[in-house]
């Protein structure tokens, strides 16, 4: 019972499929009637009045030879019964399809209901969310993890319903005939063996349950190291890891088999066990009812009776099985589903002003990631609405943090960030993030047409603003000498262009949605000095009038910026033009002249 708890939360998902599922369970119990009652009936009924005689027949089916054969009364009795078996198999057949048909409709429903909602969860979390996972086990836990899920399920499913009703339906036949029959009830107690069973099936489960979890580990590992090979063709190649790479990938393979093949032999196990069993249970059973004096009929319907007892006990072992299989996959999913949405989404969220202004405040702003350790500390400044603002320093001094907190991909620990003086937590996530342009160091493009990839900055961008949008990026040119242009589809992750051409597409959404604010995280850092000048410029009309910051490493792309933002190990070590730096803050001395130092040399 306690391994269907764990399913319980998952029952709100048939709600929009509840008459599916009410006629599965329809259908599941003319199966499990005409299979656990019918089939005992008909063999205590048939066999007797075939091979025995007539007279013995029960009322019911004497009645029935008087009304339809009146002129061939032996012949009557003959035709009926033989008919008796394909009816009753007829409806055993038509309750297993439609059992199986109804039921796995509704699995595939749920589990796909369920792919969603794990889907659109990980689309809402924040970025530190991703930190805490691999994104092995995110992949596993979108489409691997309810797959295996829905694999169990939708192969149980008919069972599920079938074999407890098909059980219930045998042992209340046998309970009603105990006592009815005196030789019967002395033969039902080889049903005792029941009990017998039931230990190795939760130790056999104990068991499944442990190597699932085994599984579920390597299964994320092998799919983590994957992921990563196959997105690092260069380096596998120029470091020539292709020998380790493979015997990496062998090795995890073998593990994952060696563990695989003990769960195999461990569930195959249980079904002959099972059997031998309920064979040892049923030969106690007819020795008991034999000795007392059983007839033939009672014979025959105790024997189907307990092999439709014991077959459900027997299936319903195998489920006990994959439930305890599925369990550390469920665990993962339930994982994702409950995680803390740490960044979450306003209750009542304000109205920003029209048309927003982008005065960005920081008050008293620290931030720690999970690890406890202070990633920015007090950070207490203002940047003027359309002013244009470089964040400087050392890697890791917290630049990056600092403007990824404006649109709310993490929220501080203290303090907190305004737009046009409202608190960014009292907006709602989208109309933050449409007032925010942001191009990252590592822009992602998607496997589709080059306008497709722009038109992510605007989803109802007409093809003239896209056109316009990649001119003013100085993308125009390469677009267009693409073999279908602005209708080329790019490879997967854009690996089909240079580093440049996709710095210059993702420049070319920021263009594209006209956001007020602009965030650039090393955006020309891909370009070399040809293009790195027409960006600048580019980047120079895209600026004005908008709230602009700019993180670099290179001190030159922050030339025509009149304030810089200096970071020092998560505080503001520094704030001003870049003349004021110089002549009264050493560490910024310091930085510029490295840098320099660094240039000399290249």
């Amino acid at each position: 019972m306690n391994n269907f708890k764990k399913f319980l939360p998952y029952y709100r998902y048939l709600k929009p499929v509840w008459w599916q599922f009410a006629l599965g369970v329809l259908f599941g119990i003319m199966f499990s009637v005409s299979s656990g009652l019918g089939l005992p009936v008909m063999a205590e009924t048939v066999f007797p009045v075939l091979f025995g005689d007539p007279d013995a027949a029960p009322a019911w089916l004497k009645a029935l030879v008087e009304t339809w054969f009146v002129d061939d009364i032996q012949g009557g009795f003959l035709i009926l019964c033989c008919l008796f078996l394909p009816f009753m198999m007829l409806l055993r057949a038509a309750g297993a399809v439609g059992n199986g048909y109804f039921i796995t409709y509704t699995g595939i429903h749920v589990v796909h209901a369920i792919q969603k909602d794990v889907f659109k969860k990980v689309q809402s979390m924040p970025l530190a969310f991703f930190q805490n996972y691999k994104t092995g086990e995110l992949i596993a836990g979108i489409m691997g993890y309810p797959t295996q899920i829905q694999q169990v399920i939708v192969g149980n499913s008919n069972d599920l319903v079938k074999q407890p009703l098909t059980l219930l339906s045998a042992v209340g036949f046998l309970v009603y005939k105990s006592f009815t029959s005196e030789s019967f009830f002395t033969a039902v107690i080889g049903v005792l063996s029941i009990p017998l069973i039931v230990f190795p099936i939760r130790q056999i489960g104990r068991y499944l349950a442990k190597r699932s979890k085994q599984l579920v580990t390597m299964g994320e590992a092998l799919s983590s190291s994957t992921i990563e090979s196959v997105q690092s063709p260069v380096e596998i190649r120029a470091y020539n890891l292709e020998t380790r790479e493979n015997e990496r990938f062998g090795g995890q393979l073998n593990k994952i088999f060696r563990i695989t093949m003990k769960s195999v032999r461990s569930s195959l196990i249980m079904s002959p066990l099972i059997e031998v069993v309920a064979a040892t249970g049923l030969g106690f059973a007819l020795f008991l009812g034999v000795r007392s004096g059983m007839g033939q009929g009672e014979f025959l319907a105790l024997a189907v009776a307990l092999y439709m007892a014991y077959t459900p006990i027997k299936k319903l072992g195998k489920i006990h099985g994959s439930l305890k299989a599925v369990e550390a996959p469920l665990k993962r999913l339930e994982d994702i589903l409950q995680a803390e949405e740490t960044v979450p989404e306003a209750e009542n969220p304000r109205a920003l002003n029209n048309p927003v202004r982008g005065v960005v405040t920081f008050e008293d702003v620290h931030f720690s990631y999970a690890t406890g350790k202070p990633v920015l500390t007090a950070i207490n400044v203002q940047i003027a609405a359309g002013e244009s603002v470089g964040l400087v320093g050392k890697s890791g001094a917290g630049k990056s943090t600092f403007v990824n907190l404006i649109p709310r991909f993490f929220d501080p620990t203290q303090g907190r960030i305004l737009i046009d003086g409202i608190d960014t937590r009292e907006i709602s996530l989208k109309d933050l993030r449409s007032q925010i342009g942001y191009v990252p160091q590592m822009p992602m493009l998607f496997n589709a047409s080059v306008i497709d990839n722009i038109r992510v900055g605007k989803e109802d961008a007409s093809a003239a603003e896209i056109v316009e949008a990649a001119k003013l990026a100085n993308a125009l040119e390469f677009i267009e000498s693409l073999p279908d242009g602005f209708s080329t589809v790019l490879s997967e992750r854009g690996n089909s262009l240079s580093g440049g051409q996709r710095q210059r597409i993702a420049i070319a959404r920021a263009f594209l949605k006209d956001a007020p604010i602009l965030i650039l995280d090393e955006a020309t850092s891909a370009l070399d000095n040809t293009s790195d000048q027409l960006i600048q410029e580019a980047l120079r009309r895209l600026s004005a009038n908008r709230t602009t910051l700019i993180i670099a490493h290179r001190m030159g792309t922050l030339k025509d910026v009149s304030r810089r933002l200096f970071f020092k190990q998560g505080a503001l070590g520094g704030d001003g033009s870049h003349e004021a730096l110089m002549g009264s803050n050493p560490d910024y001395v310091a930085l510029v002249n490295a840098e320099a130092a660094v240039g000399a040399t290249d």
